[in-house]
């Protein structure tokens, strides 16, 4: 009984090794689809090959030379892989090909390649092949609208009475622009205080007409200071607002007060600029009044 449970036992290892060799070595699934089968002369069909496999097996698709198959030229290329519940592995190439000649042609079967993971040799399974319908552009009648060559083109001729008219026109309007600049030019210049009010005003209208509270007191702030850079020959709108007060500390054109109301001014205005302070009523009045206050009491500085 002892020999006979032993055969029995060997008999059965053998069988599932074998039935587990075979099943590795199971022939994948291919098949290729192309999704048109008549184009004109240059379309695209979009071609592809696709392996269905145990997830142990290994496939290996053909490189094309000179990026051809067979007739067709590859135009673009790329690689799915997919997992099915059944534990098998579906891998696709996809190819974007085209020709240029009209006709019948055939998308050639190609060799798809298969092996073990644990195998060296590998094994060749073939696709089917499929028929394409190439064709032309050009109506099988041929070409009906072709016109025929027209008569000689008459040269249109220069009424040398208009060119005269809109040359004296041309002078005329470059004669009074220069007069304008020139008398524009002679205009007394204006002073930096009486420039600098006026922005203020500007910007306050701008703000009354629906603008934001943080355009509004960048506009006051750059008003300031553009005067400041005017009077002072500082690059305030390049500074920070700590540089450029730094920048005047040592400045005797400003009082001890004065340093002290622009330095409160711009403050306010960094606090709005950059921190999203939201101003109250009395504070958006007040940045203005502060900054014309600033401008009055320095109109007669001289640095």
């Amino acid at each position: 009984m002892k020999i006979i449970r032993s055969v029995f036992l060997v008999s059965i290892l053998f069988f599932a090794s074998a039935a587990a060799q075979g099943a590795e070595t199971k022939e994948p699934a291919v098949w290729a689809s192309a999704d048109r089968q008549s184009i004109f002369i240059g379309d695209r069909i979009r071609y592809q090959v696709e392996a269905s496999a145990d997830e142990g097996i290994e496939i290996s698709f053909p490189k094309f030379a000179d990026d051809k198959i067979g007739d067709f030229e590859i135009k673009d290329s790329g690689l799915k892989v997919k997992k099915t519940i059944f534990r098998k592995k579906i891998t696709i190439n996809w190819y974007d090909i085209t020709v240029y000649s009209p006709g019948k042609y055939t998308i050639p079967r190609i060799d798809i390649k298969y092996k073990p993971k644990a195998a060296k040799a590998w094994t060749t399974v073939k696709t089917n092949s499929i028929d394409i319908a190439v064709g032309s552009l050009i109506p099988p009648s041929g070409v009906k609208d072709i016109r025929d060559i027209k008569g000689p083109f008459r040269i249109f001729e220069i009424n040398w009475l208009i060119v005269a008219i809109v040359l004296f026109a041309l002078i005329m309007g470059a004669a009074v622009f220069i007069i304008y600049k020139k008398r524009r030019s002679a205009a007394p210049l204006r002073l930096p205080h009486e420039t600098a009010l006026e922005e203020l005003e500007a910007a306050k209208a701008e703000y009354a007409r629906g603008g934001d509270v943080k355009e509004y007191y960048a506009g006051i702030s750059d008003c300031v200071r553009r005067y400041i850079e005017r009077v002072f020959k500082l690059k305030a709108p390049e500074m920070t607002t700590e540089e450029f007060l730094n920048s005047l500390k040592e400045s005797g054109g400003l009082s001890l007060n004065q340093k002290e109301l622009l330095k409160d001014f711009l403050n306010a205005c960094d606090l709005v600029k950059f921190a999203k302070y939201a101003p109250a009523r009395g504070e958006i009045e007040a940045v203005l009044v502060t900054a014309q206050k600033f401008i009055e009491e320095t109109k007669d500085v001289h640095i």
